[in-house]
Order: C-alpha cells, then structure tokens, then sequence
C-alpha cells in the first residue's frame, strides 16, 4: 500500500477540503499541507457556508444511511463538533416516491439500529407538534417519516471551528483564487494562483465543488482526456433567512427539521437557530450553462459575485426568487408564516452527479491529481467523517465498495436520472 505524500495541496476549504485537512494534520508524522480558498473562512458565498445544514441518516440507499449513523455519532460525541449540534428530530415527506419514507424505515430496521422512528399519516401531523403544521399542504403525501435523532448542526460555525483546528494542527491556510492547475508530463505539481503565485505540492486534491468542471477546463483546454464532463454538474438552490422575534422563536422552537419533497413546495426548513433565525430552501436546483472559451466545452459554471448570488436587502431580492422560497414558506407552515418576511436570501452552489455519490478517487488520467468532492447537496453533514476516506484513498486503503461507488470512470448506465440534476437554467428564475 502506498504511504501518504510528503506534501499535499487541498484547493477548497469547504467541507471535502476541511475534513480531508483535518484528519490528514491528526496523522502522525503529519505531512506538509496548504489549504487554499478563494475568500477568508468560511468562504461566504459557497455550499458549506451557511447558518445551518440538515444532519440526518435518513437514506434510502443503504450504505448512506450507515454512514450517516456514523457521522451522526460524531456530531453528538466529538468536542470539536458536538456544540453546533442540536437533536430536533426530522420529519420526510414525499409525494412522487411514495416508498422512500418505508425503505429509510427498513433500513434502520435491516441495520439493527433503533432510532426511535415513526411513519404516520398527514392527518396525524396536522395534530402533532403544537399544530404547527396544522395547514402544510400534503397534498398526495402518504406517509411521512419522523426520526427524532436526526438534527440540524450551525453550518458556518462548525466549518470554522475545523478550520481553526486544522490551523493549529499546522495547516497553512491561504487565501486566494485558483485559477489552473500546474500541469506536466501527464502529472500535476501544483496550483497556479490570480495574483501570480505557485503552490507546489506531491499531490494536489481537487475539493472545489461546483467550480471542478471550470478549473480542469480551464487547466487543460486541450486535454479532453482530463475533463470532468458529465460527472459533475454546478448546479444552484434558493435558500433564505427569516429574522424572527421572541414571541415567533417560542412558536418555532420545537418544530423539528422539515423536508417536504412534495407537490408545489418541494423544499425544507429548520427550526429557529441561536440567532433567532428560519432558513428555508427551495430543492429545485438550476444550472447556469455556459460555452467555455478555449475548450468549446458545455458547462455549468457558478456565478462567483456576491451581487449575483447574496441579496441582504428587500428592495434589492429578485422577485422570482421571493417567489421560489414564498413557496417553500407556505407549503411547509401555512399560515403560521403570515407576516414573516426574508431578510437574506443566497444562491448555495454545489458539484451535483448523475447517480448521487461522490468523487474520492485519483484521477485515472493525471498522476498526483485527486479529486474529493460533488457533495450533489448530500455531503455536508459528513464533515466529521469524510476526511477519513479522503485519507483511506490516498493510501490505497478505500473498500472495495466506496472505492467503486466514488472512482473517476465509474458508469452511469442504467442508473435512474438524479432528481437533483436540473434541466432548467438559472435564467429561467425570470427577474
């Protein structure tokens, strides 16, 4: 088995950037590492920068549930992270699935893992949780599955304690914007910078998301042997934060997280965070498709200003995307919302794929080239945990069957299209 290199370069201090760091700086004789962003940490205006993310082992697909039960155990035992987490509980529902909700029931029960779960009728819920919910449009909803150790974790915050952690491991953190990889004799040495600087490293990882498919095309126009193609889509949600006064956090505050996966609504909510704040997401992602320009290349790239993808003042919110999240607010509480208004909404931008797993591979083509990331909006509450498979890989230590399911070449045939690759573009929002 190989060992781990001298030296790495993670580009991406997200959260496949920051776990890798991490546990990468814990071993023991730990090797050089530069962590490069393009922005101070956490970077604001990427996927894993946020007020709060969803933690939850609630899968349909086995092998995520299991893992999500591992790093669930993190969340709630490890110092590092078990202060951001807070153990709402979790309610399911979808429409158009209708045996998701009974397959995530089974899996706990295949798993011999008794996280107190329960399937109940809408009609039930309308009852329960105060009647908080008492007006949620559950139109065709059949089932709906509650787990009350499931949970919400404050993202922004967690992200920054592993960062402050990595730092006094001995990280060097940078910032600054990648701009190529340094590429030579069919290997990568390292990263080129915007201001003119050079990193070199024995190995680079690409932990850069929504952004890969533009800085490979950008590297290496062309190679198309190097290029990401159809295993990574940019692909953007909206998302907002409602600022709720004292009386509104007393009626919000034992409302579990929500994912509605149903009729109009399509998205989720959390409850009140410390900052006496509801975020809500709309989960109908978009692409901004572009023709790269020395490539010829298709691909959806992020916009990379806060002006395009932040609006902190009413006046200055796109009106479709009032529209997106008005949506979610209302199918989800009714009119338990009326009078609530956003007072911050965002683009979150993430490396979507087309059957939902991950990249942790070398790259077959570039040797000191790896590639983790392509969270597909699944992969942020895993922080605690996925560096460790960064690490196996790099060792040539990865099972078997995380080896096949995250390896660059794997096929995509016959696998059902992932519902969260979109076919509209970010231009279809409208004004």
């Amino acid at each position: 088995m190989p060992e781990l290199a001298s030296s790495y370069i993670i580009a991406g201090a997200g959260v496949f950037g920051a776990s890798t760091a991490l546990h990468l700086s814990r071993h023991r004789p730990a090797p050089t590492i530069i962590l490069i962003d393009r922005a101070p940490y956490p970077c604001p205006i990427a996927a894993s920068h946020d007020i709060n993310k969803i933690v939850r082992s609630d899968y349909g697909d086995i092998f995520y549930c299991k893992l999500g039960l591992k790093a669930l155990e993190r969340w709630r035992t490890d110092p590092l992270f078990e202060m951001w987490y807070h153990q709402s509980g979790l309610l399911k529902a979808t429409d158009h699935n209708a045996d998701l909700v009974d397959k995530i029931f089974d899996n706990y029960k295949e798993l011999g893992f008794d996280v107190g779960a329960e399937l109940f009728k809408p009609e039930e819920l309308r009852t329960r949780f105060n009647g908080i919910y008492a007006n949620a449009d559950l139109t065709d909803v059949e089932n709906i599955l509650w787990n009350p150790s499931s949970g919400w974790a404050e993202a922004a915050t967690a992200l920054k304690s592993t960062l402050d952690a990595v730092m006094e491991n001995g990280v060097h953190c940078i910032t600054a914007n990648v701009t190529s990889l340094i590429l030579k004799d069919g290997a990568c040495t390292g990263i080129r910078t915007e201001d003119g600087r050079t990193f070199t490293a024995k190995k680079t990882i690409l932990c850069t998301g929504a952004y890969t498919a533009k800085l490979v095309a950008d590297s290496a126009p062309t190679q198309p042997e190097l290029q990401v193609g159809n295993r990574i889509t940019a692909c953007g949600v909206c998302e907002a934060a409602v600022n709720i006064n004292a009386e509104q956090v007393e009626k919000f505050k034992d409302a579990p997280a929500f994912v509605l996966d149903a009729n109009k609504t399509q998205g989720e909510t959390m409850p009140p965070t410390p900052k006496n704040q509801l975020k809500f997401i709309r989960d109908m992602p978009f692409k901004h498709t572009v023709e790269h320009p020395a490539s010829g290349q298709k691909i959806s790239v992020p916009f990379t200003s806060t002006e395009r993808s932040q609006w902190t003042t009413p006046e200055k919110m796109p009106a479709s995307i009032k529209k997106e999240i008005d949506t979610v607010m209302k199918g989800i509480y009714g009119k338990e919302i009326e009078g609530l208004k956003v007072d911050d909404m965002r683009f979150c931008w993430d490396g979507v794929t087309p059957d939902n797993n991950w990249y942790i591979t070398p790259h077959p083509r570039c040797q000191n080239l790896c590639i983790a990331t392509a969270g597909s909006f699944h992969g942020w509450k895993f922080l605690p945990i996925i560096g460790e498979y960064v690490m196996q890989m790099l060792k040539g230590e990865l099972p078997e069957e995380e080896r096949k399911r995250w390896e660059w070449d794997r096929s995509f045939e016959g696998v059902p299209r992932n519902v969260l690759l979109p076919e509209r573009e970010v231009g279809d929002l409208g004004d």
